[in-house]
C-alpha cells in the first residue's frame, strides 16, 4: 500500500466527509487503481469511510431545505449506492411531513415567489418536492394568508 496516498486520503477526510466513490475518484488522480483500492480498504477498516454515515449526515443537513427527491439525486451524483440512499431516506421519512416542510419554505422565502403560484410551485419543485406536496403546501399557504 502506498503510504503517501494513505496520508493524502486521511488529510482529505479530515477536512470534510466524502462518499466512497468521490474519494476513489479523488485518489485515482494520484495513484493506480490497485493502490487506491488498498487505501480505500484501509480507510474503511479504520472507520473513516462509511457511505451510510455520509448519506445520513448529508440528508440531515439538507432535510429542511430540500425535498427527498433532490436529496436522492444529489447523493446519487456523489456516488452513494441506491440501497444506502433508500435506507437513509426511509429512516428520515417519519421525522418530517413533506407538505409541512414545503409550507415552511414558502413562508420563510416569500420573496422568492411573491405570492405567485407558478413561481411558488417551481421554487418547491427545484428543491425536490413532489408536485402534489407543492400544490398542497400552496393551498395551505393561501388559506393561511387569507385568515391572517
Amino acid at each position: 500500500m502506498n503510504a503517501e496516498l494513505l496520508q493524502y486520503a486521511l488529510r482529505v477526510l479530515a477536512v470534510r466527509a466524502y462518499s466512497e466513490a468521490a474519494l476513489e475518484r479523488k485518489l485515482l488522480r494520484r495513484g493506480s487503481a490497485a493502490e487506491v483500492e488498498a487505501v480505500l480498504a484501509e480507510v474503511r477498516r479504520m472507520g473513516y469511510l462509511d457511505d451510510r454515515k455520509y448519506a445520513e449526515g448529508y440528508a440531515r443537513l439538507y432535510q429542511g431545505r430540500w425535498g427527498a427527491a433532490k436529496i436522492r439525486r444529489s447523493l446519487k451524483a456523489k456516488g452513494v449506492p441506491d440501497r444506502v440512499i433508500d435506507e437513509v431516506l426511509r429512516a428520515l421519512e417519519p421525522e418530517g411531513d413533506p407538505v409541512a416542510e414545503a409550507l415552511a419554505l414558502l413562508e420563510r422565502y416569500q420573496s422568492r415567489h411573491k405570492g405567485d403560484k407558478p413561481k411558488a410551485i417551481r421554487f418547491l419543485a427545484n428543491r425536490g418536492f413532489s408536485f402534489a406536496a407543492a400544490l398542497e403546501a400552496w393551498a395551505r399557504y393561501e388559506a393561511g394568508e387569507a385568515e391572517g
